[in-house]
């Protein structure tokens, strides 16, 4: 991905004050803004201003790396449920497929915002899970690019419902899940 840097953070990176940070949107019903940053930060993302809330319930933000080849990329982050919020969210409300943005940013020695922090990663939560201990739970996302649904096929399935919508009354596909494997699709 092409990155437009503005200035202020090229003079920044060729110092050795580098002090980076994330900003994390993380879509759910009522979006999240979170930070790895010691104290909250507001920034001008995409020309609206965001207060991102400094969290010590964010345990994990992986490391990205860019390919030039087209693929389907994944990263996973992982949020402590020490209180229970972030499970509660996920169990409910459907996070599947909710947006996740990540941008890096960079802290002048004033601990405030460099202009323009850039986009890192866009993606969607395509899993999620929720590992818990006697001690602690997390509740880990696995965020994939746009380029995961760039294979799939849509339209009609071999089911009933599917067959019902187009063709209201044919029982054809009334037992096609119980006998997928014994019918000859296509030539022989």
């Amino acid at each position: 991905m092409t990155r437009s840097l503005t200035s202020g953070v090229k003079t920044h990176l060729a110092t050795n004050e580098i002090k980076p940070v994330h900003l994390i949107t993380i879509g759910f019903g009522t979006p999240q803004n979170i930070t790895d940053c010691v104290h909250d930060l507001t920034s001008s993302v995409s020309g609206s201003s965001v207060t991102y809330s400094s969290s010590s319930f964010l345990v994990n933000i992986p490391s990205y790396a860019e390919e030039t080849d087209i693929n389907k990329s994944s990263l996973t982050i992982a949020l402590s449920g020490a209180d229970q919020t972030y499970i509660s969210l996920a169990l409910a409300e459907n996070i599947v497929n909710d947006a996740v943005t990540i941008y890096r940013a960079f802290l002048d020695s004033n601990n405030a915002i460099i202009a323009d922090p850039f986009l890192l990663y866009k993606g969607n939560i395509e899993t999620y899970s929720i590992q818990e201990t006697e001690t602690d739970s997390v509740l880990n996302l696995n965020v994939v690019s746009h380029w995961a649904d760039f294979e799939k096929k849509s339209g009609r399935k071999t089911n009933s419902t599917s067959q019902q919508r187009f063709f209201s009354g044919d029982l054809g596909m009334a037992f096609s899940s119980e006998n997928v494997l014994d019918i000859k699709w296509g030539r022989s």
